[in-house]
């Protein structure tokens, strides 16, 4: 007999539960389609039974708030909360509730409760301060934690928490010292903190206010490492490398660490174009780690920046280009020729290839490069790409072709590979094979190195612009000539080719090439004031071409840097700006416009 009643009862239990479960089916499905009444009828029905709120709860109280049945939802919220007294989620629904009737005292007598509740049991402290961040109610969330922190007598618990909630607040100046206390409890998880605030402080204005408040803790706090880690990274996305630098020569001092810090900061600079400052940190490093490891890498760019600040000096000081060669010789002779040193010696090769245009010396210095025992692939296929741009000049292409094809084999797939692939497709450019140099670049569009992808794009467009419409490709051949003439430094017959071209086929697509490459080997020699009107010539009479914004940032930069004329320079940056929005250019050049106009005075 007890068997079969309990058979009955098990039935029973799974028909009503099975109904149920159908009833909360259709309830939703009513719910999702908007008919809130059918809906809500249904879950009125369903709320009898306890089991059966959390799966209508969050439609169920919606619609209430949607029809403002406020005293049902009340109601509603009384009963599961007396259902449910330990809900920290049903909890929280009520204040929410009295905060959207506007009932600030009784949500705020709900929020007691729920804080008293907590803070005997913290355990249940994060959860309840996601509810109220779920609902939008990150005051109260605030409160929480700060009471919490309170009774534990912990000024940094709960910092990264706080952190997190005034970061989606934008109370910036509360978030940074809650990322401060963590870093303080935490130093393995600076990264982290340097992660957030990178995310946070986008303004100059904020980094610079970091700046000062940090200065501030550095002098009062022992933890000064880390703090004047905070000061590096603060600075450096200010890009002031001065700033960055002063703090990690303090962390080499502390530390004993050779100037390892320094010379990192150094490569910053140099890589974002700070010469100035790169030259006199490495210089730093040099005089002051003279037995350190730090010591050969940091005289090698020293010397490679000056070399950069000389080539980027027009026209080219033949007498500075000697005394680099000095500087490289003495670098290799005191350390002696070494793989610590063959950069520096294929850096001096070059120089004696492209500016001194002594090609056999430099021939034979990069094939001791190459057949240097145990030397590291890259190197050596960096040295064959330079002896290849050297028979290019030496008018030996098939040795080219040949040493290009072998760096695209041993580095298929990688930078210095698709680097060569560009090289012999500007060899064939040169040649005339402009169905070849094709076939390369339509490959290398695709490469992992944004220039070299940029490179061949343009060279792939200059082709299809000048063959499509002119089946003699006369006009490309000849552009490409002239373009192979000054790569082999022939510039005084370089310049009278170009000048008959330009008149040649002053009615032809090519001619903004023409003026283009003309402009920059006037600036090379610097005539600027002959550059700029070959510039102006492309912005006045082609406004729609693809040269165009480049030749009014290439104006820009002359008047900034070569002729010094600021107002001038910005007046065209302007122009920049304001016909060409979309122009890659862009960006650099409202920098370049703000710091003339000032605003970034220190």
């Amino acid at each position: 007999m007890k068997y079969w009643i309990l058979t009955y009862l098990l039935l029973a239990t799974t028909i009503c539960y099975g109904q149920a479960n159908q009833k909360i089916g259709l309830a939703n499905a009513y719910y999702q389609e908007g008919e809130f009444e059918k809906a809500i009828s249904i879950y009125r029905e369903l709320t009898d039974s306890p089991q059966n709120i959390s799966f209508i709860h969050n439609n169920y109280l919606e619609i209430l708030y949607a029809k403002q049945y406020n005293e049902e939802a009340e109601k509603y919220l009384k009963n599961i909360n007396k259902i449910f007294p330990s809900n920290i989620n049903y909890q929280v629904d009520f204040v929410d509730f009295y905060i959207t009737i506007n009932d600030s005292s009784k949500a705020e007598k709900v929020y007691q409760q729920i804080e008293s509740d907590v803070l005997q049991n913290l355990g249940n402290l994060r959860s309840a301060a996601q509810f109220f961040i779920n609902k939008q109610h990150r005051d109260y969330a605030e409160r929480l934690y700060l009471s919490a922190r309170e009774i534990m007598r912990d000024p940094n618990a709960f910092a990264i928490q706080l952190a997190t909630l005034y970061r989606y607040t934008n109370q910036k100046d509360k978030m940074v010292n809650e990322y401060l206390k963590y870093a303080n409890e935490r130093p393995g998880n600076l990264r982290y903190v340097k992660n957030m605030l990178q995310l946070s402080l986008t303004e100059e204005e904020e980094l610079q206010a970091f700046v000062e408040r940090i200065m501030v803790e550095l002098q009062k706090s022992k933890e000064k490492d880390m703090y004047s880690d905070l000061l590096i990274w603060a600075n450096l996305q200010l890009e002031n490398f001065y700033g960055a630098f002063i703090q990690a020569r303090a962390i080499d001092k502390r530390n004993q660490l050779d100037g390892q810090n320094s010379l990192e900061i150094g490569e910053l600079a140099y890589q974002n174009e700070d010469y100035d400052i790169a030259e006199m940190i490495f210089s730093y490093v040099v005089d002051n780690f003279p037995n350190s490891m730090n010591y050969i890498r940091a005289k090698q760019l020293k010397i490679k920046t000056q070399e950069i600040k000389i080539k980027n000096h027009f026209p080219i000081d033949t007498a500075a280009i000697r005394n680099l060669i000095v500087s490289y010789k003495n670098l290799v002779n005191e350390i002696g020729l070494s793989n610590y040193t063959l950069e520096a010696y294929r850096q001096q090769a070059l120089l004696h290839a492209f500016y001194l245009n002594e090609h056999e010396k430099a021939i034979d210095m990069l094939k001791e490069v190459i057949n240097f025992p145990n030397a590291e692939k890259d190197i050596i296929a960096k040295a064959k790409l330079n002896l290849g741009d050297i028979y290019i000049i030496t008018e030996e292409p098939w040795e080219s072709v040949l040493l290009y094809y072998q760096v695209e084999k041993s580095h298929k797939n990688e930078n210095l590979g698709e680097n060569a692939k560009l090289k012999n497709a500007k060899l064939s450019f040169y040649k005339g094979e402009f169905e070849l140099a094709q076939e390369h670049l339509d490959i290398l569009k695709n490469a992992t190195r944004r220039e070299i992808a940029n490179d061949a794009m343009d060279l792939s467009i200059l082709i299809k612009n000048n063959t499509i419409l002119d089946s003699t490709q006369k006009a490309l051949r000849a552009y490409a000539g002239v373009d192979l003439l000054i790569y082999q430094n022939k510039y005084q017959k370089a310049q009278k080719t170009l000048d008959s071209l330009i008149k040649e086929y002053e009615e032809h697509p090519i001619l903004d090439e023409l003026l283009w490459l003309k402009a920059k080997r006037d600036k090379e020699i610097g005539e600027y004031t002959q550059s700029i009107n070959l510039l102006e010539r492309i912005v006045n009479d082609m406004p729609y071409d693809i040269l165009t914004d480049d030749a009014l940032y290439e104006i820009a930069i002359i008047y900034e840097e070569f002729i010094q004329d600021e107002n001038k320079a910005k007046e065209y940056y302007q122009q920049l700006m304001t016909d060409y929005p979309g122009s890659i250019f862009v960006a650099e050049a409202r920098k370049r416009f703000r710091q003339l106009r000032g605003d970034f005075v220190n």
